[in-house]
């Protein structure tokens, strides 16, 4: 694990586009909480090297998955559950965040294009409502219930 660490946050402060994209795509789909801590202990060093850096986007700024790693590691940072980043970002599809441990799906609608789940973090026990949208992307709207 050491080792993919260390990859990750070389690509990281490489301030190679390319290298950068990958270390987010790796973030932004970890769900092992020692090598999340592992990185978040280095995030002044990534936000330093990452600044301003130009990352392009078609449909959608690569800037914003930027956003989402660093601020997933923020999340790591501050001792947060991993259910508190969900209401923060359109792209965490409930399916495959159960399928990683992380919720429950505890029912949806009939599959189509827009329709509900309701959801339940693994870890903290947080209910969620999830509306799943379909634009140019699908896209999922999470929402804390009391």
């Amino acid at each position: 694990m050491q080792d993919d660490v260390n990859e990750v946050l070389t690509d990281f402060l490489s301030r190679d586009r390319h290298r950068v994209l990958t270390a987010v795509g790796v973030v932004n789909n970890l769900h092992n909480p020692q090598a999340l801590a592992a990185l978040a202990r280095h995030l002044p060093e990534i936000e330093r090297a990452t600044a301003g850096l130009e990352l392009g986007g078609a449909l959608f700024p690569n800037s914003e998955h930027l956003r989402r790693a660093i601020f997933t590691l923020q999340t790591w940072r501050d001792g947060r559950c991993r259910c508190w980043l969900y209401p923060h970002f359109l792209s965490y599809d409930p399916l495959r965040e159960e399928q990683a441990g992380d919720v429950t799906v505890l029912s949806s609608d009939p599959p189509d294009w827009h329709m509900d789940y309701h959801c339940r973090c693994t870890h903290c026990g947080a209910e969620y409502k999830v509306e799943q949208r379909e634009g140019h992307l699908t896209w999922w709207k999470w929402q804390r219930l009391s």
